[in-house]
């Protein structure tokens, strides 16, 4: 009794609306995405603003700073088998890039970041109705916004930082609902360089989730 009691629901499960016969289908070739999620950078520290004299004491490195806040992720994929596909993607955050000296704000610089991807996905298994995924890609990324009202921060920080390398990795899951419509999960590292004088390595943890439309 209790057996029947786990079958019967995960029987349920895969014949509704007929996702265990659509998941077994090839999938279609071309689809393209919307998501949306978090955006969430680390911090870096930069070089001295000014110029050490030994006479007197060396300033303190100045330190920075981003806002945590969202992201909105399109693009599109195709699959040239049932397991590999490419992708080509846009991203936007309004992440806010401040600086911070001595305890003092310096001001802010950017609060828009842009990231242009282009990924290899894996997917690990295509033949139920979730199919999970590993990618990896090669990029470019750009910190830009206003002109700083900071005097400081402005002979510090350009407001456009530019183009940088950029490259990701990260994996996640497509819930296939029917042929033509999957929903989305998935989280990606996005790796590049700090903006301007900041110094190290910008980690960009966005997870996210949305829809897909799958065409032949």
């Amino acid at each position: 009794m209790r057996t029947k009691r786990i079958i019967l629901p995960a029987m349920l499960f895969l014949s509704y609306p007929g996702l265990s016969a659509v998941a077994q289908d090839a999938p279609p070739r071309l689809e393209f995405f919307a998501e949306g999620g978090g955006s969430f950078l680390n911090n870096g520290t930069g070089q001295a603003p000014i110029s050490c004299i030994p006479e007197i004491e060396c300033p303190t490195t100045p330190t920075s700073s981003f806002s945590k806040t969202g992201r909105l992720f399109t693009g599109a994929r195709l699959r040239f088998t049932r397991h590999d596909a490419v992708e080509a993607s846009y991203s936007f955050s309004p992440n806010h890039f401040s600086l911070q000296y001595r305890g003092e704000s310096l001001g802010s610089a950017y609060n828009r970041v842009n990231l242009i991807s282009f990924n290899y996905v894996r997917y690990l298994w295509a033949r139920s109705p979730v199919q999970p995924f590993a990618t990896i890609g090669l990029g470019t990324n750009r910190f830009s916004g206003p002109s700083s009202t900071s005097t400081v921060a402005s002979h510090l920080v350009s407001p456009d930082n530019g183009y940088q390398f950029a490259w990701n990795y990260g994996g996640g899951a497509d819930v296939v609902l029917q042929r033509h419509f999957v929903l989305r999960l998935e989280i990606r590292d996005y790796v590049t360089g700090q903006p301007g004088f900041i110094t190290g390595t910008s980690h960009n943890v966005v997870p996210s989730a949305g829809v897909v439309f799958r065409f032949k």
